[in-house]
C-alpha cells in the first residue's frame, strides 16, 4: 500500500514530537515534563498532540507504531518461496535499517526509560508488540500460530542483543549486527 501525502505529513509530524519530547524529557525528567511543554515546544496545539499520540508514555514509543507495521507487511509480503525464518530474517534486517537512523533517539530514550519503572515495563510491552507483529505476518503466510510466535520471539531476542550491543556502541551497524546474531543462533542451539 502506497503511502498518501497525508499520511506521510503525519508520520513526520510525530516523529518531529517525539524528538522533541525526548529531548525534553530528558532534560527536565520525565515527570517533571508536561504535555503541555512538549505541544509547546514541537509548535502543536494540544488537541493535535493527543490526537498523534494515545498518552504521555505513547510519546516516547509512538513510533514504533510505523515500524510495526511496516515488520508485519515486510513478513508478509516476502517472495513466497522464501521459508518462514527466511522471511522473517529478511523482513527483521530491513527493519533495523530503518532504526538505524534513530540511534541518538534512542540512546536518549533508553536513558529516559531506565529512570521510570513504568516506562521499563512500557518498553517490556513493546517487545511484545514486536513479536505479535512478526508473527502476524508469519500467520498471513500461513505458518501456525505457536511455530509463528516462535519463530518471531527468536528474531526479536537477536534483535534486542543486537540493538543492545549497537546502542553500547559496538562496532558495525544495527543491520549487520543483527546478521551476525542471526547467523550466531543455529550454532548456539545445536551446541
Amino acid at each position: 500500500m502506497t503511502e498518501t501525502a497525508a499520511q506521510r505529513r503525519r508520520r513526520r509530524l510525530r516523529a518531529e514530537v517525539t524528538r522533541r519530547a525526548v529531548a525534553l524529557f530528558a532534560a527536565q525528567g520525565y515527570a517533571a515534563t508536561s504535555t503541555g511543554q512538549v505541544a509547546a515546544a514541537a509548535d502543536v496545539s494540544r488537541s493535535t498532540l493527543f490526537r498523534l499520540f494515545a498518552d504521555k508514555e505513547d510519546l516516547l514509543f509512538g513510533l514504533e507504531d510505523d515500524l510495526l507495521a511496516a515488520a508485519a507487511t515486510a513478513v508478509a509480503d516476502a517472495p513466497p518461496d522464501l521459508s518462514p525464518w527466511a522471511a522473517l530474517r529478511t523482513a527483521a534486517v530491513a527493519i533495523a535499517g530503518r532504526v538505524a537512523p534513530l540511534r541518538d533517539l534512542l540512546l536518549t530514550r533508553e536513558q529516559v526509560v531506565a529512570g521510570v519503572p513504568a516506562l521499563r515495563s512500557r518498553a517490556a510491552a513493546e517487545l511484545r508488540r514486536w513479536e505479535a507483529a512478526l508473527a502476524d505476518g508469519l500467520a498471513a503466510r500461513g505458518v501456525p500460530a505457536g511455530d509463528a510466535l516462535l519463530l518471531a520471539k527468536l528474531v526479536v531476542a537477536c534483535f534486542e542483543v543486537a540493538r543492545a550491543g549497537w546502542l553500547a556502541g559496538e562496532a558495525g551497524d544495527l543491520p549487520d549486527l543483527l546478521t551476525a546474531a542471526l547467523d550466531r543462533l543455529p550454532g548456539l542451539l545445536e551446541a
